[in-house]
């Protein structure tokens, strides 16, 4: 009698043992990313989210542009090691220098985009958030996927964290 009772003892001071071991809280880098050991950058977007291996990315790139003469366009690429692209970009009305006509259209153009996200705002918070447009077949390629992001700080935070893991191999999980 007293062998089952040390047993079932034993077992019962072992399963507290376990119930107070906890998994290790997930570490935080000075970027504000969760650092993890399974070597994927996980982006956490407001239109989606984003998963990739470390080792199947082959190049990163950031760059800025002017497109259609009318957005100032701040774009990071992720090319991987299979045909697809991955494009993130943040995008606002250019800022035309100078004043006269061409500076006066600027500031007619800022004060309709507000007037507009202001608007949007009372139907519906959602709205004036930026999402990716596309024309097709004009503006889609094959194998593409894209991702705007609503604040240029917080594009630059995302190319960091890419950096970051590329260059050692960890993983992470970035939040816009």
């Amino acid at each position: 009698m007293k062998a089952p009772l040390f047993a079932l003892l034993a077992l019962v001071l072992s399963l507290a043992s376990l119930s107070g071991q906890t998994a290790p809280a997930a570490q935080k880098d000075d970027n504000g990313d969760e650092l993890t050991p399974d070597g994927l950058w996980d982006g956490r977007l407001k239109g989606g989210n984003y998963l990739v291996r470390i080792p199947a990315i082959a190049a990163l790139s950031k760059h800025e542009y002017i497109a259609n003469g009318a957005a100032r366009v701040v774009e990071v690429n992720i090319t991987l090691d299979s045909s697809t692209v991955v494009r993130f970009y943040f995008l606002e009305p250019a800022k035309i220098e100078g004043g006269g006509v061409v500076g006066a259209g600027q500031n007619a153009l800022d004060r309709a985009r507000t007037m507009a996200e202001q608007a949007a705002s009372r139907v519906s918070p959602t709205l004036t958030e930026p999402k990716v447009v596309k024309d097709y077949p004009n503006t889609t390629h094959a194998h593409t996927v894209e991702f705007v992001i609503k604040d240029e700080e917080r594009l630059n935070s995302m190319y960091t964290s890419l950096n970051r893991s590329l260059r050692t191999g960890r993983g992470r999980i970035w939040r816009e």
